[in-house]
C-alpha cells in the first residue's frame, strides 16, 4: 500500500457544504468507503451550512487540514471558497473540486466544438436580463421540431431540464427561469439512448483514459434523470469501442479540458453528436460518471491511489 509518510495521514475528504449539503455527505461517504476498502485511513471532515469544519467531532480548519493531509478529495460543490484559494497557495490538490471547473456554459461549448467540426444539435439562447418577447418565442416555436428541452444555460441543479411539447408549455417554462434569472438554452430532443463516458486524465498508463461508456435510457414522457435506467455498453466489437475512444479523446482536447469528465454523445449518422459536458461530474455511485469507471473494475478510491501514485 502506497504511504508518504508514517506520521502523516494521506487523504482527507471533505463533504457538506454550503450548496448541496446532503448530496455531498453522500458522496463523500462512499469515496471514503472506498478508500477504506483499499486500506486507507481518510480523514472525515465535515462542513456544515455555516462554513465550519469539524473533524472526529471537533472543530479544525482548512489551514490544519491542509498541513496533515497531503491530497484532499474535495466534494462539496462549492465554488471561489477561501480554503479553495488556501489549497492553490499551499499547493495542495483539491480532486475533484469544483472550484476548478471549467467556466463555460453549454453554449460556449457547443460554439466551440461546432468551430472544430463537431456535430452539436442546433440551439436557441434566451438571456433573462433581455425583455421576454413573444417573437421571439414563436421564432423558436416554428424553427424547432418538438419536443423540445429546456435546460439551464449554466447547469443548476435547483433548475432542473424540461421537456416540452406545446407552445403554451413553451412560454410557461421560459417565463418561470426568467424570472428567476435563469438564462435558458433550447433544442429539439432527440429520444434516443444517451452514451455516457467519464474521461480520466493519467490513470492506467494513458494521457487519457476512457472505460467502457454506458448508455441511459428515459421513460416515454420524460428526460434522462437520476431514475433513469443506466446499463453499460458490454457488447460493443473493437472497432466500435475505438472509434468511441478517439472520438471522445478529440472532443476533451479540443475543449482544453483537465480533469475527470463526462461527455454524453448520442448517434449521429456514422458518428456521434455532443450533447452534454460534465466538468465537474457527480461522484455517486449510481451516476454515470461512476457507472462508466466501474464498468473496468475502476472505483473512486483506485482512481485517488493512482493519481497520488503518478503525483510523487
Amino acid at each position: 500500500m502506497l504511504k508518504v509518510s508514517n506520521s502523516l495521514p494521506d487523504i482527507a475528504v471533505l463533504r457538506g457544504g454550503k450548496k448541496d449539503f446532503k448530496v455531498s455527505l453522500k458522496e463523500g461517504a462512499e469515496i471514503l468507503q472506498s478508500l477504506t476498502k483499499i486500506d486507507y485511513k481518510p480523514l472525515d471532515v465535515l462542513i456544515d451550512t455555516d462554513g465550519n469544519w469539524t473533524l472526529h467531532g471537533q472543530p479544525t480548519d482548512a489551514h490544519y487540514i491542509f498541513t496533515i493531509a497531503h491530497t484532499v478529495v474535495d466534494t462539496t460543490h462549492m465554488m471561489g471558497e477561501e480554503y479553495q484559494a488556501l489549497a492553490r497557495r499551499m499547493g495542495i490538490p483539491l480532486l475533484f473540486s469544483h472550484a476548478d471547473r471549467v467556466c463555460m456554459d453549454r453554449e460556449d461549448m457547443y460554439r466551440i466544438l461546432r468551430q472544430q467540426g463537431f456535430k452539436v444539435p442546433e440551439t436557441a439562447v434566451i438571456r433573462a436580463k433581455a425583455p421576454l418577447q413573444i417573437k421571439q418565442l414563436q421564432s423558436i416555436w416554428s424553427k424547432y421540431h418538438t419536443p423540445l428541452m429546456l435546460r439551464p444555460l449554466i447547469r443548476k441543479d435547483n433548475s432542473p431540464s424540461k421537456l416540452i411539447r406545446s407552445f403554451n408549455d413553451l412560454e410557461n417554462a421560459v417565463g418561470d427561469y426568467h424570472s428567476k434569472g435563469v438564462d435558458t438554452h433550447i433544442l429539439t430532443y432527440r429520444k434516443v439512448p444517451t452514451s455516457s463516458v467519464a474521461v480520466i486524465p493519467n490513470f492506467r498508463g494513458e494521457h487519457l483514459y476512457t472505460p467502457l461508456w454506458v448508455e441511459t435510457f428515459a421513460g416515454n414522457k420524460e428526460i434522462p434523470n437520476d431514475s433513469s435506467l443506466i446499463r453499460a455498453y458490454t457488447h460493443a466489437g473493437e472497432y466500435k469501442k475505438e472509434q468511441m475512444k478517439d472520438f471522445i479523446k478529440k472532443v476533451y482536447e479540443a475543449l482544453d479540458l483537465s480533469g475527470p469528465v463526462c461527455i454524453d454523445v448520442i448517434p449521429y449518422n456514422d458518428n456521434y453528436a455532443v450533447v452534454n459536458i460534465d466538468t465537474a461530474p457527480s461522484l455517486r455511485s449510481d451516476g454515470r460518471f461512476m457507472q462508466s469507471l466501474q464498468t473496468t473494475g475502476v472505483d473512486v478510491g483506485q482512481y485517488i491511489h493512482s493519481y497520488i501514485k503518478n503525483s510523487l
